[in-house]
């Protein structure tokens, strides 16, 4: 059992426009609408990678780690529990939220919502950069990616 790394964040904030201009204008993310109180961003081919969510209070956050699959996410939940940490199971309407198949939630030690989850959606269409960005520019025949 290993996570394969960060999957997404999110971050409750009500100032949507505010981070609508940040992600698309200065990071070069792509804008995903999901209704208004909801937004999202995609930097690959992932459905999303980044949620803005008005309906959490403001500041609040958590952070999805990936794990390979059902099996793998189960054994990470009964390890997290051997060690004394409280595991929540997620109802698939969460995952679906997340864009995931399945997913469970804990807290470090610091309060931080993490979730771990497995099966991450693939959106069908090629992500698009909002904005010229060195992070997303296209590397060029014989030249390096930007790091």
């Amino acid at each position: 059992m290993a996570l394969l790394g960060l999957g997404y964040a999110g971050f409750g904030s009500d100032a949507l426009d505010d981070w609508r201009q940040f992600g698309t204008g200065l990071v070069g993310l792509q804008a995903v609408e999901r209704g208004n109180s909801l937004l999202a961003f995609r930097m690959d081919d992932r459905k999303q990678r980044i949620v803005i969510d008005r309906a959490m209070a403001d500041g609040s956050r958590f952070f999805g780690w990936e794990v390979a699959d059902a099996a793998a996410l189960d054994t990470l939940a009964a390890r997290l529990e051997e060690a004394g940490v409280d595991v929540t199971a997620e109802p698939q309407t969460l995952a679906d939220n997340r864009r995931v198949r399945g997913l469970v939630s804990f807290r470090d030690p610091e309060g931080n919502r993490l979730e771990a989850f497995y099966g991450p959606e693939i959106d069908q269409t090629p992500f698009k950069p909002a904005a010229r960005s060195p992070v997303f520019a296209p590397a060029r025949s014989g030249s390096a990616m930007p790091c």
